[in-house]
């Protein structure tokens, strides 16, 4: 049983270290989309009124993207963000 909650705790740890932020996954969309997910980016960081048009609710071990909600934009979610990886939603 102590082997079991020290592996949870471990695996925890290395998930809460590997959660991605909002720059992660910025670079994510730019590899993933070029040209197209660069200029994406820029309008909807213009949408914002300079407090970032992608923004991230962080969950400790895990992160959601999702850009809107305040404003012009509606909110809409983008991705799950877990252990350095991006799991984008199908919409």
């Amino acid at each position: 049983m102590k082997r079991l909650i020290l592996l949870l705790g471990i695996i925890v740890v290395v998930l809460a270290v590997a959660n991605p932020n909002e720059a992660a996954f910025r670079e994510h969309i730019r590899e993933k989309q070029g040209i197209a997910g660069s200029l994406g980016i820029a309008v909807t960081d213009l949408l914002a009124g300079g407090k970032g048009g992608i923004r991230r609710d962080n969950y400790l071990v895990a992160s959601r993207f999702y850009i809107g909600g305040d404003g012009i934009l509606p909110r809409q979610d983008l991705a799950w963000g877990v252990g350095g990886m991006f799991f984008e939603n199908s919409n």
